[in-house]
């Protein structure tokens, strides 16, 4: 069962390799080499970051920007994807943003683009 909560100081080695992996296979225009350890914390610094877990492994992430009321990030690793693991990230940031809230894709992310819309965005 996934559970959603709060990142911790721990979690940041396994948040990095999850952003880099999923970037790799998401964006497969952009040489892999442009994604690496150190992005995580450097785009998600002064967020809010909740996790998605499973048996001990974080399998997505979604982070914050609290007074703008929005969504910067959300990854779930290529292995665990349609498995409704954004959708419950997603439904976390529901909870904690006020409305209007907003959100950012990649322009070619269709993958991203039909995900959103599915969940009425």
């Amino acid at each position: 069962m996934v559970m959603i909560r709060k990142s911790r100081a721990e979690d940041t080695n396994a948040l990095e390799t999850l952003f880099q992996i999923t970037r790799q296979k998401t964006f497969k225009l952009t040489p892999s080499q442009n994604f690496a350890i150190g992005d995580y914390i450097k785009s998600t610094e002064g967020e809010e970051v909740w996790v998605a877990e499973e048996n001990g492994n974080i399998t997505g992430f979604i982070s914050l920007w609290l007074a703008d009321n929005f969504i910067h990030n959300l990854f779930v690793h290529p292995y665990f994807q349609n498995q409704g693991i954004g959708k419950q990230l997603l439904k976390k940031a529901e909870e904690r943003l006020s409305t209007p809230m907003e959100l950012k894709v990649t322009m070619g992310n269709d993958k991203a683009c039909h995900f959103y819309e599915k969940q009425g965005w």
